[in-house]
């Protein structure tokens, strides 16, 4: 059967048209989505490739042991 003796066959070709084009937005969104989820697959797999700095943990002193600025009294 030809597309024309589809749609005129058809109870509500604006129904059909409508579920047709749903369709099609629903594959391209989902090839939108899985492109990237690639993306991101990739990157979270080149960031764990990295390898981070060594962490040096930052000396604590408390406030009242560090040096007292060109402002405060002595």
């Amino acid at each position: 059967m030809t597309k024309e003796n589809d749609e005129k066959k058809s109870l509500n070709p604006v129904a059909d048209r409508v579920e047709k084009r749903t369709k099609e937005i629903s594959i391209k969104s989902e090839k939108l989505i899985n492109y990237g989820l690639d993306i991101l697959k990739d990157l979270m797999f080149k960031l764990l490739e990295v390898r981070p700095r060594e962490y040096k943990p930052r000396d604590y002193r408390p406030r009242e042991f560090r040096k007292k600025e060109s402002g405060d009294e002595e």
